[in-house]
Order: C-alpha cells, then structure tokens, then sequence
C-alpha cells in the first residue's frame, strides 16, 4: 500500500490520485477529481465523524482541486478510502 506521510507526496491507488500535504494546518488534500475529493469527505464525516472541513475548491497554486481539514485525520483513514475506492472499480 502506498500511503503519502511526507507532506505534500502523492498517493496513487489503482488510478486514484490524492496529494495530502500533512505538514501543513490545516492538512490540505489534493487532487485532479473534485468528484474524488467530495467521496473522501463523505467518507470521512460518515466513517469517522470528520465534519470540520473546507468545501471543495479549485487548488490556484498547482491546478485541480482541494479541500482542508479542521480536525484530527488519521492517514489510515484515507487509506481505508482508497480501499473502497479501489474495490468499487473492480466492479
């Protein structure tokens, strides 16, 4: 499993892409797929109860979209995401 615990390293799984930047406050995730940003976020407030976010925005600075976190988020989490993610495209 590849999982991005440097900041701002990308994490691909199975032609997902997330770019999680952990050195920052608040922690920003990244990506090409708004759609991809606005799934992780249910994930996360209806798995693990993390409801301090930013809406999903255009990323100025490098193209694509992102979003911040207000609040705890462990990289597991995204990682069990990823998972589902991954089992969903396997059909």
């Amino acid at each position: 499993m590849l999982l991005a615990t440097d900041s701002a390293e990308p994490i691909e799984w199975v032609g997902l892409s997330l770019r999680v930047d952990w050195e920052r406050q608040p922690v920003s995730v990244h990506s090409e797929d708004a759609a991809l940003l606005e799934r992780l976020i249910l994930f996360l407030r209806n798995q693990h109860n993390v409801k301090k976010r930013s809406i999903v925005m255009p990323d100025r600075e490098v193209g694509g979209f992102l979003f911040f976190i207000y609040q705890i988020c462990d990289p597991r989490w995204i990682a069990a995401f990823l998972e589902t993610e991954r089992g969903d495209s396997n059909g």
